[in-house]
C-alpha cells in the first residue's frame, strides 16, 4: 500500500491511497465467498455456487461493498502509518476502482487538528472580581426560597379579581362556532396578569367578580403546535370560580426546618448553610471567571484555523447538555419544537471560542510537557465525589473505561495548563 499525505491547509490533509492488486483480489475472494454462503441460487448447494454465476448477478453490489471495506481499513492504517490528527469523517473520492487483477486508487480530505506552537503566554494582564458574599446577598436567597415555598390560599374578605391573584376558573372555546379539541375544561388555575393565554395568563379577568362570565377572543399562533389551530381565532368564555393569594411561609425557625435539610434546625442554621453555599458559588464563578479571562487573554496572542467539526461537535455537546436537562426536568426537549437551526446558529460562536481555547490549552500543556499522573485521576476522582455527593468508589468505576479515563486525564491536564497560566499572570482585582 502507497500513502502519499499532502497539506491542504493547517486543518485539512489530502490522503492518496493505492492498494496492491493482491489486496483487492483476496478482499474479491473474500466477498464472493461469503456471498455464496449466504444466497440461494437454484440448481445449487448453499456454499457451491461458482464465482462466475455470482459475479454475473451481483457484480456491481459485491465490487462497491469491498472498495467500502478497503477504503475503511486502508484509511485507518494510514491514519496510524502518518499519525493524522484526525478529528472527522473523510470525504473519499475514488479514483480506481475495483476490479479483478487490478489495484485501487482513491484520495480521501479529511479535517485534522492544527499544529499549535503557542506563543506569549505567561505575562498574561488579566483582571479578576473576588469572591465576595454580603448580608444582603444571604437575605435575598432567603427571600427567593420563601417565596418558592409559598402557597395558593383563597382570598379573604373580597370577591372582585385582582391583578397578580391566581383564578380557578372554567372555559368554554369555539372556532367559527364549532368546539375544538381542548377548548372546554375546568377548574384551571390561570394567573391574572397581562400575558400570553398559552403561559396561563388572563389579566381580562382584573376586575371581575366571582361566578361573572367574561368573553374573549384569542387568536393561535401561526406555529402552534397543533396544526388546526394554527392562525385561527377562538372565542372564549370563562367563568371566574375562585380566587387565590400566593402565602409565603413566614421567615423563622419552622421555616428553616420545612426546607429539610440535614442539620438545618433553626433560621441562623439556615442563614449559615446559605451563607457557605454561596461561598462555594462565588468562589467557582470567580474561579471561571479568572480561567475564562486568561483563555482569552491568550487567544488574543494566538490565532490560529480551526476544524470545522470540532465546531460543530461541541455544538452537539451542547444541545445535547440541554436536552439532559430538560429530561430531568420532565420535558421531552423534542416536543418543545425548537427551531434547531437557528439554536445551532447561536451557539456557533460559543462553540468556536470553547474549541480554540480546549486546543490551545492542549498546545500549551505539550509545549510545557505537562503530566497527568495516577495520583492526579485519584484526586480528581475524590474531588468529584466530595461535589456530587457520590461514593468514591462509584467515581472511580464510572471512569474505569478506557474512554472516560482519556477524558478525565484531558480535564486535569488543561486544569494544569491554566494554573500554569494563573501562576505566569499579572492578575489585577477589579
Amino acid at each position: 500500500m502507497k500513502i502519499q499525505v499532502e497539506t491542504v491547509s493547517p486543518i485539512e490533509r489530502k490522503v492518496t491511497i493505492e492498494v496492491d492488486p493482491e489486496r483487492v483480489a483476496k478482499e474479491l475472494e473474500r466477498a464472493y465467498t461469503g456471498l455464496s454462503r449466504r444466497v440461494k441460487l437454484r440448481g445449487f448447494r448453499p456454499g457451491k455456487a461458482p464465482r462466475k454465476v455470482l459475479e454475473r448477478q451481483f457484480k456491481s453490489e459485491v465490487e462497491s461493498e469491498v472498495a467500502q471495506r478497503i477504503v475503511t481499513e486502508t484509511f485507518a492504517e494510514a491514519v496510524r502509518v502518518e499519525d493524522l490528527p484526525v478529528v472527522a469523517a473523510p470525504s473519499v473520492s475514488i479514483a480506481e476502482g475495483v476490479a479483478e487483477g487490478k489495484g485501487m486508487k482513491y484520495s480521501a480530505r479529511v479535517e485534522v487538528k492544527p499544529k499549535l506552537e503557542p506563543k506569549d503566554y505567561r505575562g498574561l494582564e488579566v483582571t479578576r472580581k473576588p469572591p465576595e458574599v454580603t448580608d444582603q446577598m444571604v437575605s435575598d436567597e432567603l427571600t427567593k426560597l420563601q417565596d418558592s415555598m409559598a402557597q395558593l390560599v383563597p382570598a379573604e374578605g373580597r370577591f372582585e379579581a385582582q391583578e397578580g391573584d391566581w383564578a380557578v376558573i372554567d372555559h368554554e372555546g369555539t372556532i367559527d362556532g364549532l368546539p375544538f379539541e381542548g377548548g372546554k375544561a375546568e377548574s384551571v388555575t390561570v394567573k391574572v396578569a397581562p400575558g400570553p393565554v398559552a403561559e396561563g395568563n388572563l389579566g381580562q379577568l382584573a376586575g371581575k367578580k366571582l361566578g361573572e362570565t367574561v368573553e374573549i377572543d384569542e387568536p393561535f399562533a401561526e406555529d402552534h403546535r397543533n396544526p388546526a389551530l394554527r392562525g385561527k381565532t377562538a372565542h372564549m368564555k370563562v367563568t371566574l370560580k375562585e380566587l387565590k393569594v400566593r402565602q409565603p411561609p413566614a421567615v423563622d425557625d419552622a421555616l428553616a426546618k420545612e426546607v429539610g435539610i440535614e442539620g438545618v434546625e433553626t433560621l441562623e442554621q439556615l442563614r449559615g448553610r446559605i451563607r457557605s453555599d454561596l461561598e462555594k458559588r462565588e468562589k467557582r464563578r470567580a474561579e471561571n471567571e479568572l480561567k475564562d479571562a486568561l483563555v482569552k487573554a491568550a487567544l488574543g496572542k494566538n490565532e490560529f484555523e480551526v476544524p470545522p467539526a470540532l465546531v460543530e461537535r461541541a455544538i452537539d455537546t451542547m444541545i445535547e447538555g440541554a436536552a439532559e436537562r430538560f429530561a430531568r426536568q420532565g420535558i421531552d426537549i423534542r416536543r418543545l419544537e425548537l427551531d434547531i437551526a437557528r439554536m445551532r446558529a447561536d451557539l456557533r460562536e460559543q462553540a468556536l471560542l470553547q474549541v480554540r481555547g480546549a486546543l490551545l490549552l492542549e498546545a500549551i500543556a505539550d509545549a510545557e510537557k505537562v503530566d497527568v499522573t495516577d495520583e492526579d485521576l485519584q484526586a480528581e476522582a475524590a474531588r468529584i465525589a466530595d461535589e456530587l455527593g457520590m461514593p468514591l468508589a462509584k467515581v472511580q468505576q464510572q471512569v474505569r473505561g478506557k474512554e472516560a479515563r482519556e477524558a478525565l486525564k484531558n480535564r486535569i491536564r488543561e486544569e494544569k495548563a491554566l494554573a500554569l497560566l494563573s501562576s505566569a499572570a499579572n492578575i489585577k482585582s477589579s
